[in-house]
């Protein structure tokens, strides 16, 4: 009776356990979940172009080189300046190094600077 109860709890326990790691490859029991950096605290640098600028609206379009520090590749995109008073001689065509206000709050810029 005992074996007709080991068997199948083997069985189960078999099928709940976690795959084993491709060719060989070693894996940590304690992390097998994926895990990913923290979120940089405060200001995030970028580099880019002016595509479209409106100091009045306080909106500025930039096509922006690859930003490391929040994993983003280079695109182009709009964003809203914390001060649209940032915007003033900013230009359609300028290289602009500019700061994003913080990792949660991405549209916003809260300096623009031309290179």
């Amino acid at each position: 009776m005992l074996r007709t109860l080991i068997v199948p709890m083997a069985f189960i326990a078999a099928a709940c356990s976690p795959p084993a790691a491709p060719d060989g490859a070693k894996t940590d029991d304690m992390n097998m979940a994926e895990t990913t950096a923290p979120a940089p605290a405060g200001a995030i640098a970028g580099v880019g172009t002016v595509t479209a600028v409106d100091a009045t609206a306080g909106t500025i379009s930039l096509d922006h080189e690859p930003i490391a520090a929040i994993s983003w590749p280079a695109m182009s995109m709009q964003f809203t300046a914390e001060k649209p008073a940032i915007l003033h001689g900013i230009a359609v065509g300028d290289r602009v190094s500019f700061e994003i206000k913080n990792a949660t709050e991405t549209s916003v810029i809260t300096a623009v600077q031309k290179q």
